[in-house]
């Protein structure tokens, strides 16, 4: 019995030293990454784009979890070390001691390189301590920006060990990150049969791999031996991978892949509205804000507005689906009361001047302490401070000490003799003349009112000090009798024997040999064009004619019009108005020349008549119709007014 007490025992003081490693393991800190930005020195990638990839990868590994030292932190001591030593830091001594002074345990450090049409990334983490590699990924895929997306999720998913096992697959979605069986290996034995191989996708457009091998895009069809072959379709990473494996025959073989996407859309909102929205780190823009096709998985949402505390959350985009974000942001700022004996004192906040004078409310003021300066002409400078807290009103007042000099005030006639009268002060009654005593040191408006006149002068007091002044006096001077009243001739009286002869008055349009109608007209109507009618464009055109008395029938003239809406073309109108003898109604016959590069003429005919409205003034409304050609026939109404000069 005791040996098995003993050995009971035992047994659990092993299970308990074996699990206090894990334990231990269990309850370490996830350690600091630097990542520094992806070699590219053998591919043809150009900067601007490696930087989105850059961001991209250091997005996607916070994703992932990591723990990494702010980017910017990282590329400001590369560029500082370029600028020391006039080399780029891609080796791995650089990266391991540029690390160590951005306070991280460990480093990644990867490079792309171009082998034909593939880009393969090699991604390896150094352990900073012992200056050793740690662990290390790679993904490839083709030389585009899709490619070496994938080829970041590849590497990723390799750093968290969610590399799913590689084995033979029936077809169907693959998902994203995932390391699957492309046929590579397969080799097919050597035969005289063929068939043809049609493959589709959708959606269309899909790159190809045929047993690893990359062949083209679809829709695709290639004769190919007899024999085992692996087809995967990609996308980018909009889309999922998809994969089938076949065995053609001399019948060949119809292949479709349906890539389903691995992408969704997500409408983020805030109140107030127009705060910055950033996702991983990297602005996307300001709310309300609509993402379309983002690729799916968990985003770091970031809220960001002026005088508002940050909102911070998740957002989880999933396949197909839309993902709806709102973020209440709540103020981050208080208010402040500021008042003073006496007021109308000017106010400075932090040294920063306040359009306004005490007492005033101030708002949008950040929490924390705050320095309040008052200054008022003729007192001395006081400052206070104030503690403001969200969401609360502070108030400060302070009482201003008067600064003050002695005011001598005489006043004196222009014929030197002394005035004895009212004294005012800045408009304020304070005795009579000759006067002295304190007023504020700043300057000031005397006035002096004698029985015989008035007046003022400015004077500035000095703090401590005195002024002198006197005040010369303006006499009035006596008022001059008012003109005597102008009597207007008297009208002459005209006789019998006197001739009266009236003003001539201008003849009418009508009455003279020859006048020139001009109009200002509006035009609107319909449009029939191959079939169909359709609203057309407003013009707007300046007519002039020109009217012989003898054939009032027969009006020649020509306009200029031009179209008030896009895209704002002008017409030349040459043509004749056919009156019907005197009768205000005419038919009229004309051309239009369209003003531009590529001039095109069009005949116009229309119906109408002039309305009278004063002596020469007329109301002119007519019925247009213009061919351009036998599908565009535009019929339109004319409005205007003119005048005959």
């Amino acid at each position: 019995m005791r040996k098995r007490t003993l050995q009971l025992c035992l047994w659990c003081v092993l299970c308990l030293a074996g699990a206090l490693p894990a334990v231990h393991a269990v309850a370490q800190p996830a350690e600091i990454v630097a990542v520094f930005d992806i070699d590219s020195s053998d591919t043809s990638m150009d900067e601007a784009t490696m930087t989105r990839l850059n961001n991209y990868m250091f997005g996607r590994l916070v994703s992932a979890g990591f723990r990494l030292t702010p980017q910017d932190q990282v590329r400001e001591r590369v560029v500082e070390l370029k600028r020391e030593s006039h080399k780029e830091c891609y080796d791995q001594s650089c990266q391991i001691e540029l690390g160590k002074t951005l306070s991280a345990q460990k480093s990644l450090a990867s490079r792309l390189i171009q082998i034909g049409d593939v880009c393969l990334l090699q991604s390896v983490i150094y352990d900073l301590r012992t200056e050793t590699t740690d662990k290390g990924a790679d993904g490839r895929g083709p030389c585009t920006v899709a490619g070496i997306m994938a080829g970041i999720d590849q590497v990723v998913a390799k750093f968290k060990g969610e590399v799913a096992p590689a084995g033979p697959s029936t077809g169907g979605r693959v998902e994203t990150g995932q390391i699957f069986d492309r046929g590579a290996d397969i080799v097919n034995v050597k035969t005289d049969e063929s068939g043809f191989l049609v493959i589709h996708s959708n959606p269309k457009g899909a790159t190809i791999f045929i047993n690893g091998k990359e062949v083209g895009q679809t829709p695709l069809q290639e004769e190919y031996p007899a024999g085992r072959y692996v087809i995967v379709a990609e996308f980018g990473r909009l889309y999922h991978p998809a994969r089938q494996e076949i065995s053609l025959t001399r019948q060949g073989s119809r292949v479709t892949l349906d890539l389903k996407p691995s992408f969704g859309s997500a409408k983020i909102t805030s109140s107030p509205s127009k705060a910055q929205v950033w996702l991983d780190g990297e602005l996307v823009g300001e709310t309300p804000l609509e993402l379309n096709q983002k690729p799916s998985g968990t985003y770091k949402l970031r809220l960001q507005l002026s005088d508002y505390l940050p909102s911070e959350g998740d957002l989880v985009i999933k396949d197909g689906e839309q993902s709806l974000h709102h973020g209440a942001l709540v103020s981050n700022w208080g208010q402040v009361r500021i008042a003073s004996v006496p007021s109308g004192a000017t106010v400075y906040l932090d040294g920063a001047l306040v359009k306004a004078v005490t007492p005033c409310l101030l708002d949008r003021v950040k929490p924390g302490a705050h320095i309040v300066k008052y200054s008022l002409a003729g007192h001395g400078e006081r400052s206070e401070k104030v503690t403001v807290v969200r969401g609360e009103t502070a108030s400060v007042s302070t009482e201003l000490q008067p600064m003050l000099g002695l005011l001598v005030v005489t006043a004196t006639y222009p014929d030197g003799s002394k005035c004895e009268g009212d004294l005012r002060v800045d408009g304020q009654l304070v005795g009579q003349t000759p006067w002295l005593g304190d007023v504020l040191a700043t300057s000031h408006t005397v006035e002096v009112q004698c029985a015989k006149g008035k007046g003022s002068q400015q004077v500035a007091v000095p703090h401590n000090g005195r002024s002198d002044v006197n005040v010369s006096i303006q006499v009035a001077q006596p008022k001059l009798p008012p003109p005597a009243p102008r009597v207007a001739p008297a009208k002459p009286k005209y006789t019998s024997t006197q001739t009266y002869s009236k003003p001539k008055q201008r003849k009418s349009a009508d009455e003279r040999a020859v006048s020139f109608p001009l109009s200002l007209s509006f035009t609107e109507g319909l449009l029939r064009y191959d079939g169909s009618v359709i609203r057309t464009r407003v013009q707007m055109g300046l007519d002039l004619g020109f009217r012989i008395k003898s054939a009032p029938w027969f009006v020649p003239g020509f306009g200029f019009w031009v179209m008030l809406e896009s895209p704002h073309e002008g017409t030349f109108r040459p043509g004749i108005q056919w009156y019907f003898g005197t009768f205000p109604m005419y038919v009229r016959t004309a051309m239009m020349v369209t003003l531009s590069s590529n001039a095109q003429v069009a005949f116009l005919t229309g119906f109408g008549g002039d309305i009278p409205l004063w002596r020469n003034g007329f109301l002119a409304l007519e019925f247009q119709v213009g061919v351009w050609t036998k599908n565009v026939v535009p019929i339109d109404f004319r409005f205007g007014i003119g005048h005959r000069f």
